[in-house]
C-alpha cells in the first residue's frame, strides 16, 4: 500500500461522521468495556451472575443494534458492540436458565429467578434486632 493511498484512507476514516472526531465513535468504542466485562463474567460461578443485570443489558442490546442501522448515519460500529454485548447477556441468561432448571426450578421460578433475584427470607430474629435498635 502505497504512502498517498494510506493517507487517502486515513482521512476518510478521520473525516467520517462516524469517525473518531465525533460521539458516534468513542460511545460504542468504551462499550466495548461491558462485553469484555461480560465475557469476564463467563469464569464467574453462575450463581454470582446477576440475571436482572445481563437482562437489561440483552434489551439494551436488541434495541441499540436495530437503531444502528435506523439511524442516519448508519453507525457500524454502534451496531457491532450491541450485537456483541446481547451475545454475552444471552449467554449469560442460558447460563442461569440452565443452572436454575438443573436445580429443579420451573420455568416460571426461573424466569421469576431471571428477573427478580434471590428471594430473601427474612427471619424474625431478624426483624426484633431491627425493632430494638
Amino acid at each position: 500500500m502505497s504512502s498517498a493511498t494510506f493517507n487517502n484512507v486515513f482521512r476518510r476514516i478521520w473525516n467520517s461522521p462516524t469517525g473518531p472526531k465525533t460521539v458516534h465513535f468513542w460511545a460504542p468504542t468504551l462499550k466495548w468495556g461491558l462485553v469484555f466485562a461480560g465475557a469476564s463474567d463467563m469464569k464467574r460461578p453462575v450463581e454470582r451472575v446477576s440475571g436482572a443485570q445481563n437482562l437489561s443489558l440483552l434489551s439494551t442490546a436488541v434495541i441499540w443494534t436495530r437503531w444502528s442501522f435506523v439511524i442516519k448515519p448508519k453507525n457500524m460500529l454502534l451496531a457491532s458492540v450491541n450485537f456483541f454485548l446481547g451475545i454475552t447477556a444471552g449467554w449469560q441468561i442460558g447460563r442461569i436458565v440452565k443452572y436454575r432448571l438443573s436445580c429443579g426450578d420451573s420455568p416460571g421460578q426461573v424466569l421469576n429467578y431471571v428477573v427478580n433475584g434471590e428471594e430473601k427470607v427474612v427471619k424474625e430474629s431478624d426483624l426484633k434486632a431491627v425493632a430494638a435498635a
